[in-house]
């Protein structure tokens, strides 16, 4: 009879461990793929979102940013000056031609007719 009792016990304590390895990995199964809340979807028309009070007024800001980034952009020593003065000083210092330049050297040799 105790033989019995200690057996049950045992058959107990492993079934009470499938279940909750089982559980656990449900759980972790659920946190996986947990969908991310998309605000674009959820409006068919945005303009009459982007046309509400304070909103407004955040649109009006950032398109002033945007402006302001265009005409910074096209000044004598702007962006674009700047981009080109920085990419002459780095093949300045760097004379051997980066991986872009090398692969289209290497298109070149093989796709050109011998």
């Amino acid at each position: 009879m105790q033989r019995t009792f200690l057996y049950l016990g045992k058959v107990l304590r492993k079934i009470f461990l499938v279940v909750g390895l089982i559980s656990l990995l449900s759980l972790s199964g659920l946190s996986i793929f947990s969908t991310q809340p998309s605000l674009a979807a959820a409006y068919k028309d945005n303009s009459s979102v982007l046309d509400q009070g304070s909103n407004s007024q955040s649109v009006k800001s950032r398109e002033d940013a945007y402006d302001k980034a265009i005409k910074a952009i096209d000044e004598p020593d702007g962006l674009e000056k700047v981009y080109e003065k920085n990419l002459e000083n780095y093949e300045k210092e760097n004379p051997q031609p980066g991986i872009i330049e090398s692969a289209k050297e290497v298109i070149k040799e093989v796709t050109q007719p011998e």
